[in-house]
């Protein structure tokens, strides 16, 4: 009988370690082996971004490849909407934002893009296919993966789906709000792997080509009213001059009190590079430039001031896009 019971937990045993060994392996094991040994990628897509009653919609297309030294990357986001294109880069000289509409182009220092999440970034996808509570769930055509996320700078996106094909290349992104409803989505249509990504392409252009929006925003369209204002209330609208520039200024006194600043720029005749201080802090459809009480950022040829001693950046990012959606009403 003992022979018996020995015979039964060898039996079990050879069937358990047999399972294991020859069991298919996992989707993160899967994506270790791909993103582990990826050194270029080129993703080409549509983005959609719900802005409440507005929807922004962007060709994307995102190059990536590990340098010597470092890793260059090259963001395009060419605005449907406005049929204008900005550009985000990094290379061996530092991080740039192309903005044609102006026709210059800003310099600075910092981490970008791997300081924050980007939900185009491969980088990105591996981390939230890595976190614990992740899930992976086999489909007709690969992988869905689904997670909760944490964008620093979009407090509103809190969970996460992404589809991969067989060869664990991203066939679509969707994030959703805590209500389930769909606040952004990213359908790719290239995605190509470890690709011959000549070094140029990483190249910060010396001249731009000033294409202006028809629909450049004029004086008759300022000042723009934010929609987060965090239970604050206007106390005071004025303009001034300067330099022969209208300044209009809106303050706002409650729980925060913050000053929003907007002053329309004219392009420059000749491409202008010029180097920003602080941290550079992108809301996917923004870019702004926060320098201790005070953030900066631009929408076309709007520039965009906010001081205050009590808003956070993450909640200064956020009145500057609550105006951009006033912009598009």
């Amino acid at each position: 009988m003992k022979k018996k019971y020995i015979l039964i937990g060898a039996g079990a045993l050879i069937i358990i370690v047999c399972l294991f060994l020859f069991r298919p392996s996992s989707f993160t094991k899967k994506a270790d082996q791909v993103f582990n040994d990826l050194n270029s990628y080129t993703l080409k897509g549509e983005m959609e971004i719900n802005k409440g009653e507005d929807i922004k919609n962007y060709l994307v297309e995102i190059n990536f490849k590990k340098g010597e030294n470092d890793q260059y990357f090259k963001v395009s986001l060419f605005d449907k909407n406005l049929n204008q294109e900005q550009i985000l880069l990094r290379n061996k000289e530092g991080v740039f934002v192309i903005t044609p509409s102006l026709n210059q182009i800003f310099k600075f220092e910092g981490e970008w893009p791997l300081n924050s999440p980007k939900p185009y970034l491969i980088q990105t996808m591996y981390d939230i296919i890595k976190q614990e509570d992740s899930i992976s769930e086999k489909t007709k055509d690969g992988t869905l993966v689904k997670s909760k996320v944490n964008y620093p700078n979009n407090k509103t996106y809190k969970t996460q789906e992404i589809l991969f094909d067989k060869d664990s290349k991203p066939i679509s992104v969707h994030i959703y709000d805590d209500e389930n409803t769909l606040q952004l989505q990213i359908l790719f249509s290239s995605v190509d792997y470890n690709n011959d990504i000549k070094d140029e392409i990483f190249d910060s252009p010396k001249t731009l080509d000033n294409t202006v929006s028809s629909s450049i925003l004029t004086e008759t369209d300022l000042p723009l009213y934010p929609v987060s204002v965090y239970d604050s209330q206007l106390v005071n609208s004025s303009t001034y001059e300067v330099n022969g520039e209208t300044r209009h200024i809106l303050e706002y006194d409650g729980e925060h009190s913050f000053t929003v600043v907007q002053t329309l720029k004219k392009a420059q005749g000749d491409t202008q590079t010029v180097f920003k201080s602080g941290e550079m802090i992108d809301t996917i459809e923004m870019v702004g430039f926060y320098d201790g009480g005070s953030c900066l950022g631009y929408y076309q040829n709007l520039e965009m001031n906010i001081y205050s001693q009590t808003l956070s950046v993450d909640e200064m990012m956020s009145v500057m896009s609550s105006l951009q959606v006033a912009v598009m009403k």
